[in-house]
């Protein structure tokens, strides 16, 4: 498959290097260091796009808004811009259009994040506003397209947000960032009702979270999960003549439970020789057909929270059961790699083994899934396999060597250059490697302070830029489909269902039983990828 990196290569930046060119850039004193009210990136959220950067800011602010400001701020902000514009007498063609962009706006915030909208006075104070503008010649089709996506029932897992509607009591006072100015009685034209006053909210000191591990403890399920778009999809375990142009989140998240992990067949010569003789090709696409089922279960923002929050919290949220689940499936195939090759007593059946593994390697970057890449490197790398050299010196040299590039190509030097030097150029479908992405989102919630100036009253928007690119990059790939993933049951069977005992001690006690160490060896590198 076309790896995509035909076109020109653009340069890679990793957080810290946009940090630093932001820093770079302050000199000149302009409105950016000293960061935004909410009213400024309100007005930067509805005004006509003017530059690339400009284009990018709908899909960030409306991911990212909720760690500043509560769903009923900003609706109340939008609604009191379109009562403003419908009073300014200039020209109608124009305000029409300023109108139908903000319309657009909330259409897309509504479609994308409907849980958003979910708290009651909330709902309401949309729904009467929409159904007030569909009697309205100029606004009647934009006000229906909200008023569609407002019939679903969704249900605001906020749990872990700062901000949040229906918890204003105890913000009330201390939040100083918005212009409250702004919150005029609805004009006659709209006949609606403001919401409640008082809805200030504290902003909350920025923590500093452990990222040790990527384990994460699974959530409960989530029944009330809605589409952002409409989509059709077979029962599950219908898969294998599905094309994926259409997967919606809602079908990934039912077709994902099926792809939990049930340990129940240990490890044996039978399933070690399935593996072997299931095709490269096939394993790698039903390693990349999981990932992309599980990748398209949650949205950018839960991984943002998934980062963002500690503690018992994070079992609270529903929706990061999805993610803790990639993840999971993550560390259990670089596992698997590292057993199934430790598994034989024989250098030749370990060698086969390990020259198969370095083969899928090759066919998962060819499709372009960086984050089976990763974990099937991590477990050849990893110090249990890594030290075999009997079992290394039976893999032919042209092996070797070609999965050495891949190793290149995920190293960890100059902050991942290679690797996303590869993601950026990669224009075709794909998958992130995960943990990069996470620990981008990671560093930049740590080094930035959500608020900044003198009271704190402004929102460092610099901050949510880096993490920005982040959650653009991700959106922009689950909107890219593989075609015709269909299921390779053998594979996946062997994958899902295989028991593996022991951590990564017990590899490695294995690994010298097989290998015994000749004296020379200090230090253990383990499985390091459980820390990145």
């Amino acid at each position: 498959m076309d790896n995509g990196m035909e076109g020109p290569a653009s340069a890679p930046s990793s957080p810290e290097s946009k940090e630093k060119t932001l820093s770079e850039g302050s000199s000149n004193g302009s409105s950016n260091d000293a960061g935004f009210t909410f009213d400024e990136l309100v007005d930067r959220l509805v005004a006509q796009p003017m530059s690339k950067q400009d284009s990018k800011f709908a899909s960030i602010f409306l991911c990212l808004y909720r760690k500043f400001a509560a769903p009923s701020t900003l609706l109340n902000a939008l609604i009191n811009r379109f009562e403003r514009n419908e009073k300014n007498f200039t020209d109608q063609l124009t305000r029409i259009a300023d109108q139908l962009r903000l319309l657009n706006i909330m259409s897309t915030w509504v479609s994308e994040y409907p849980g958003d909208l979910a708290y009651p006075k909330t709902r309401k104070r949309i729904t009467d506003f929409v159904s007030t503008l569909e009697k309205s010649h100029f606004y009647m089709f934009a006000a229906k397209e909200v008023g569609s996506y407002l019939e679903n029932n969704a249900e605001d897992d906020d749990v872990g947000w700062p901000f949040r509607d229906g918890d204003v009591d105890e913000f009330d006072g201390h939040e100083t960032f918005l212009n409250n100015s702004g919150r005029s009685s609805p004009s006659l034209f709209l006949g609606g009702s403001t919401m409640d006053e008082g809805e200030e909210h504290e902003e909350e000191e920025d923590p500093i979270y452990n990222m040790s591990a990527l384990d994460l403890s699974e959530g409960a399920p989530d029944p009330s999960s809605k589409l952002s778009n409409s989509a059709t999809f077979e029962k599950p375990g219908t898969v294998s003549n599905q094309s994926f142009t259409f997967l919606s989140m809602e079908a990934a998240q039912k077709e994902s439970q099926n792809l939990e992990l049930t340990p129940r067949l240990s490890l044996s010569k039978m399933q070690w020789r399935q593996f072997i003789e299931i095709p490269d090709e096939d394993f790698a696409r039903e390693l990349t057909r999981i990932d992309w089922i599980m990748f398209n279960s949650f949205r950018p923002r839960d991984l943002v929270r998934h980062v963002s929050i500690s503690g018992p919290d994070k079992d609270k949220i529903k929706s990061l059961k999805h993610v803790n689940r990639m993840i999971k499936q993550f560390n259990h195939l670089a596992f698997f790699v590292a057993s199934v090759i430790l598994f034989r007593d024989k250098p030749k059946h370990r060698a086969k083994a390990l020259e198969k593994f370095m083969n899928v390697a090759q066919k998962l970057r060819r499709l372009n899934n960086y984050n089976s890449l990763g974990a099937v490197i991590a477990g050849i790398n990893g110090t249990p396999v890594h030290r075999l050299s009997q079992t290394r010196d039976s893999v032919p040299v042209q092996t070797q060597k070609d999965f050495m590039r891949l190793v290149i190509l995920m190293g960890t030097q100059k902050s991942h250059f290679a690797y996303r030097l590869a993601w950026d150029n990669t224009f075709s479908e794909r998958i992130p490697f995960l943990p990069l992405h996470r620990r981008d989102l990671v560093s930049a919630e740590e080094g930035n302070r959500t608020f900044i100036g003198e009271n704190k009253s402004r929102i460092n928007w610099r901050k949510f830029e880096v993490m920005g690119e982040v959650v653009l990059g991700i959106q922009r790939s689950q909107k890219t489909p593989y075609p015709h993933l269909q299921r390779y049951e053998d594979a996946a069977r062997l994958v899902l269902d295989v028991k593996l005992s022991g951590d990564d001690e017990d590899l490695y006690a294995r690994s010298s039983q097989v290998e015994p160490s000749a004296g020379g060896e200090t230090g253990r590198k383990k499985f390091g990828w459980l820390r990145s």
